[in-house]
C-alpha cells in the first residue's frame, strides 16, 4: 500500500548532519570561519559553528516541514533546508553579493531586506528557494532570524534554531518499489510483527527516563573527572557525543531502543532492531572492553570462541549487554582508539558474535534511535 511514513522529526544539532552521506567531509576550520565573517561583517551564531565544527556543510537528516496550507499533505511538505544540504563555509554569499553577480537592481531584494547585505544565505536549491540567515534586525544582529525565502518574498520566519529545529522532519512516501525491495507492510491480523515508531529524534535532554539498575544508580552527572578515568582505564577515546550524555547523566534507563536496519525501513518488525538492550545504558563505572566481559565467565570457551573470531577484543567497549548473548559495543578495531569509534550491535550465535546492525559512529547512532509508540 502506498503511504507516507515520517522516520523522524526534530532533530537536535548532534543529529542534524546525515553522517552516511558525508563520508569524507572534515570540519569548517577556524580561519576559513574568521575569513567568512571578515568578509560578510558578521559573527556566524553558536548553533551553526556548531555544526560546521563536525562537516564543513553537507548532507542533513532531515530537511522538510509541514506545509502550512496543508500540513497533512506530505507532497505539499516545504523544503526548509533546500536540497537537503548546508552550503560549505565557502559557498555562503549574502544577498548584496548575489546582486551584484547578477547585476540586479539596487532594489532587487527590497521587499525582503532593507539592507541585502545583512541577508545570508546558507543553503539553497536549483531554482530560488534560499536558507538564510537574517541580520537586518538590530534586534537579532548577534543571533540572527533564520528564513526561508524565494528571494521575492518570506516564506517562513524562525526567531531561533530551536523552533527551526521542531519542524524538521524526515518524511518518504512508501512506494512499490521500496515494498518490493523490503517487503510488504505487516498482516493486520498480525499486529506483533508490526513497528509503530514515534518520529522525534533522541536528545540529551529527552534521552534517559530514569537511573540505571546498578547499586546507587541515580541521575546524576558523570563528572569530568570519572570521564576521563574511564577514558584511562579503557584505554580508548569515548565519542564526544556520547561524553556529553553521561555529563547529562551517568547512564541509566532510556525509551529510546529502536534502530532501523535498513536506510528507509518498513513498518516491519524485521527491518528494526532493539539496539539498547534492557533499555539501559550502561554507567561509565560499568564500562567494560570485550575482553574483560568475555574472561569474566567461568566457561572459558566463551572468551576462545571470541578471540578466534574477533581481533584486538580490547577495543570493543560494551555499552549495554544481556550476558553474552547480545552486546551494543563502541568497535574501535577500524579506526584505533584515539578516533571515533563505529558502533555495533551483536548476537552471539553458535558462541560466534554476528552483527545485527553497524553505524558509522556514535553520531549517526544517536540519531537513528526511535521509541516504540506501542510501548
Amino acid at each position: 500500500m502506498c503511504q507516507w511514513l515520517i522516520y523522524g522529526k526534530s532533530p537536535s544539532l548532534d543529529t542534524l548532519w546525515d553522517e552516511e552521506l558525508n563520508v569524507g567531509r572534515s570540519p569548517a576550520t577556524i580561519e576559513a570561519i574568521m575569513a567568512l565573517e571578515f568578509r560578510l561583517q558578521i559573527v556566524l551564531p553558536d548553533w551553526l559553528r556548531q555544526l560546521y565544527s563536525r562537516y564543513d556543510g553537507g548532507a542533513v537528516r532531515m530537511a522538510r516541514g509541514a506545509s502550512l496550507q496543508e500540513p497533512e499533505n506530505w507532497l505539499k511538505a516545504d523544503w526548509l533546508i533546500p536540497r537537503g544540504r548546508l552550503f560549505s563555509i565557502g559557498e555562503i554569499f549574502s544577498f548584496a553579493e548575489l546582486r551584484l553577480l547578477e547585476d540586479y537592481k539596487d532594489d532587487a531584494f527590497s521587499t525582503i531586506a532593507a539592507d541585502d547585505s545583512r541577508l545570508i544565505a546558507i543553503a539553497m536549491d536549483e531554482g530560488t528557494t534560499t536558507l538564510c540567515l537574517d541580520y537586518s534586525d538590530s534586534k537579532h544582529a548577534v543571533t540572527p532570524r533564520i528564513v526561508l525565502t524565494d528571494q521575492r518574498r518570506r516564506l517562513r520566519v524562525f526567531d531561533d534554531v530551536k523552533g527551526f529545529l521542531a519542524e524538521l522532519v524526515d518524511a518518504q512516501y512508501w512506494n512499490s518499489a521500496l515494498e518490493s525491495h523490503h517487503g510488504p507492510d505487516p498482516d493486520p491480523d498480525m499486529p506483533w510483527n508490526a513497528i509503530n515508531w514515534e518520529p522525534e529524534a533522541a536528545s540529551i535532554e529527552n534521552f534517559f527516563t530514569g537511573a540505571g539498575f546498578w547499586s546507587g544508580a541515580s541521575d546524576a552527572p558523570a563528572s569530568e573527572e570519572l570521564i576521563s578515568a574511564t577514558e584511562n582505564r579503557l584505554g580508548v577515546q569515548l565519542p564526544a557525543l556520547l561524553k556529553k550524555l553521561y555529563r547529562h547523566q551517568d547512564g541509566g534507563y532510556t525509551d529510546f531502543k529502536l534502530v532501523p536496519l535498513f536506510r528507509k525501513p518498513s513498518r516491519h518488525r524485521h527491518s528494526w532492531e532493539s539496539a539498547i538492550i534492557d533499555r539501559c545504558l550502561y554507567g561509565t563505572k560499568y564500562l567494560e572492553t570485550l575482553a574483560e566481559v568475555a574472561s569474566g565467565f567461568d566457561d572459558n570457551e566463551y572468551p576462545r570462541s571470541f578471540y578466534r573470531m574477533h581481533a584486538h577484543c580490547e577495543w570493543l567497549v560494551v555499552l549495554c549487554s544481556h550476558g553474552l548473548d547480545w552486546m551494543l559495543c563502541l568497535d574501535y578495531r577500524r579506526n584505533g582508539p584515539n578516533q571515533e569509534p563505529e558502533v555495533v550491535l551483536f548476537q552471539t550465535f553458535d558462541r560466534e558474535l554476528e552483527p545485527l546492525y553497524r553505524a558509522r559512529n556514535f553520531n549517526q547512532f544517536f540519531g537513528d534511535l526511535r521509541r516504540d509508540a506501542y510501548e
